[in-house]
């Protein structure tokens, strides 16, 4: 145990630390507080649920480190998490917990916009962590593309957990939740009413909505694309890495 908390001191400074404990204490928060509606708010147990998953994701770099030396999830910057965590807090606490998905019309677009370009950029340091942990290079073309696929996959991931938990909802309530932001009667009279698509009809809002989500998710991934392509700032050639060692390395 010593040597993992040494370990994980060596690898990232110690306001990244604070900073990460700072938001998960704002999620812990809305996680408690999710289960105590205010007087005449319906309980919907889909809000709880769904920000407790998201805190349990905030640790992934902590349990990154954990890995044997061999693993590629060791050579992971900490700074990943960093930029995970800030999406996960604007996504569960601001956009679920301070309901800023129906009281400001921008923010899901932003969230996704935004989400679709980090992502290119975590698929890029995957990627560039496996050529670390195995020694070796791969086309700047390849990893472009490997980068760009993972963003796509995270975005489609996070469709889909957001409509298992209205699944769950549905079958533990009856009544499905609102993770996916399906309901026109939810948004109505909300800024959330005006999708980023005319739906033309009402029977069309929901889907407008999602694919709202996929449309901003694959331009910010695509302009993340085209600044990668010129700034590959992992490397200083084509294929030459400019890694800097871990202090753990350096030390021994």
């Amino acid at each position: 145990m010593k040597e993992y908390i040494q370990r994980l001191k060596d690898n990232c400074p110690t306001y990244r630390f604070v900073f990460w404990w700072i938001l998960r204490a704002t999620l812990l928060f809305a996680f408690v507080k999710g289960f105590f509606p205010a007087e005449g708010e319906a309980f919907d147990i889909t809000d709880p649920l769904q920000v407790g998953a998201n805190f349990l994701c905030t640790f992934a770099w902590e349990i990154f480190m954990a890995f044997p030396k061999k693993s590629i999830f060791r050579h992971i910057a900490s700074g990943f998490q960093s930029a995970l965590m800030l999406m996960i807090w604007c996504g569960s606490f601001g956009g679920k917990f301070l309901n800023l998905y129906y009281d400001f019309r921008w923010w899901d677009v932003a969230l996704h916009f935004i989400g679709g370009g980090a992502c290119v950029f975590f698929g890029y340091e995957i990627v560039c962590a496996i050529l670390k942990a195995k020694k070796t290079t791969a086309p700047m073309t390849l990893i472009l593309l490997a980068s760009v696929g993972f963003s796509f996959l995270a975005s489609t991931c996070w469709e889909l957990f957001e409509f298992g938990f209205d699944q769950i909802a549905g079958m533990m309530g009856g009544y499905p939740g609102d993770a996916q932001h399906w309901s026109l009667e939810l948004a109505l009279g909300t800024p959330k009413e005006l999708t980023l698509f005319d739906p033309i009809v009402p029977e069309r809002w929901p889907i407008m909505d999602t694919m709202a989500d996929i449309v901003l998710n694959s331009v910010g991934a695509a302009l993340s694309y085209l600044f990668i392509k010129f700034v590959p700032y992992r490397h200083k050639g084509k294929l030459s890495f400019s890694f800097d060692e871990h202090k753990e390395t350096a030390t021994k």
